[in-house]
């Protein structure tokens, strides 16, 4: 009945009271033992362990060449590397922040492209599409293979506060939100081979620059969502096309202003997009006032259209972690496993049932393995750098 990698967590044996009366009459053993195999049946669907494999799509080289990909060595920490690597079918788009450049690569780690900056000298037979970018932020690629990318603006004449670092000079590809430096970018929706399709700012197309962006995260065919900053305020945009369709804005969270938030401070800690943009998960921290202690996490479903909140589930474990939604509506709850050598994601049903698990085994040593993340076609990916490469995993 389960596949192969597939493993059951033993489960005690049901308790049943044979001789519970109903009404006037008894309970019939074959009724009492259907009733016990439904039960069982239903506790092995959810504590079903489907154990992934990693399944190697990109093995990029690590060099100071142009076909190489430039990882900088700080501390012994190999920087300039995004947290994630965008995939779209066949390749991966890496971007440069320090010379300013995004390079395509190919299954095999062969160079295919790259565009960015008009200086960059390529290699004789691969095209390069110069384009002069203020600064690369993140990344992302939509599903029809179109790069979007954070333009950010040049940092000439914005004063950086004493002790605090330059965040356009940082090569992480990751920016703090406690920082007092406005980061003002736009984001160019480009394609591959250079042609510019249009500029994004906070209200759509040709508008004002974000403030700050968070994350960019693709839907499904030219659906856009931008977890970004306007003044001091997170928000969540939607974009179709370029057009905004609608936001969500944190300050305005029904939760914050609940009953519960009498007794509790409450944090936001994810907020994610279904990939068609019907509507939007949300999760909560709930703190005791009395003692600061964590109680327990709630998810919230939202829509773009309106300012009601639908409760989906309460997690009482700080370590369970809302991790991403599926195209079919379930979504996944990030557990962490050995000590961080595995991953277990739960898989819970719309309605916030926990139907299923999927366990990601890492290969040691576990240093190796960087980020994971997910895209609008269900696929999970892991980043892992080993042996002089960049190597983009895919679980299956």
């Amino acid at each position: 009945m389960l596949k192969n990698n597939t493993t059951l967590v033993k489960l005690g044996k049901p308790s049943c009271a044979v001789n519970k009366k109903i009404g006037n009459g008894r309970l019939s053993m074959r009724f009492f033992i259907l009733i016990c195999l439904s039960l069982t049946f239903s506790q092995c669907l959810r504590f079903r362990v489907d154990n992934l494999k990693d399944d190697l799509l990109f093995r990029i080289p690590l060099g100071t060449t142009a076909d190489t990909w430039e990882g900088v060595v700080v501390n012994q920490v190999l920087t300039n590397v995004p947290l994630t690597l965008p995939v779209s079918g066949n390749i991966v788009a890496l971007s440069d922040t320090k010379q300013s450049i995004i390079k395509i690569f190919d299954r095999n780690g062969r160079l295919e492209a790259s565009l960015g900056n008009p200086e960059f000298k390529p290699i004789s037979g691969i095209p390069h599409y110069p384009f002069r970018f203020g600064g690369i932020g993140i990344v992302a690629l939509t599903e029809d293979g179109d790069l979007v990318v954070q333009n950010r603006i040049s940092s000439k004449g914005i004063e950086v506060p004493q002790g605090q670092e330059n965040l356009y000079k940082s090569y992480s590809g990751t920016f703090s939100t406690s920082g007092t430096a406005v980061l003002p970018s736009f984001l160019v929706q480009i394609s591959q081979k250079g042609v510019v399709k249009f500029m994004l700012g906070a209200s759509g197309k040709n508008s004002e620059p974000f403030r700050y962006i968070e994350a960019i995260i693709p839907g499904e065919g030219d659906k856009l969502f931008v977890y970004h900053r306007i003044a001091e305020e997170m928000r969540l945009s939607y974009f179709d096309e370029g057009e905004l369709k609608g936001n969500i804005k944190e300050s305005l969270l029904p939760v914050f202003t609940s009953p519960e938030a009498k007794d509790f401070d409450i944090t936001l800690d994810k907020i994610l997009p279904h990939p068609e943009g019907e509507y939007v998960l949300a999760s909560f921290s709930y703190f005791s006032k009395k003692d600061k202690r964590f109680k327990y996490r709630k998810i919230f479903r939202y829509t773009f259209t309106g300012k009601e909140d639908e409760f989906v589930k309460e997690i009482q474990d700080p370590s369970e972690i809302l991790f991403s939604i599926r195209s079919n509506q379930e979504f996944y709850v990030w557990e962490t496993e050995d000590q961080g050598n595995s991953i277990r994601l739960q898989v819970h049903d719309r309605e916030g049932n926990h139907i299923n698990n999927k366990r990601l085994p890492f290969l040691p040593p576990r240093g190796q393995w960087r980020e994971t993340y997910t895209d609008a076609d269900d696929n999970i990916y892991s980043v892992r750098i080993r042996s002089g490469a960049l190597e983009v995993y895919r679980w299956i």
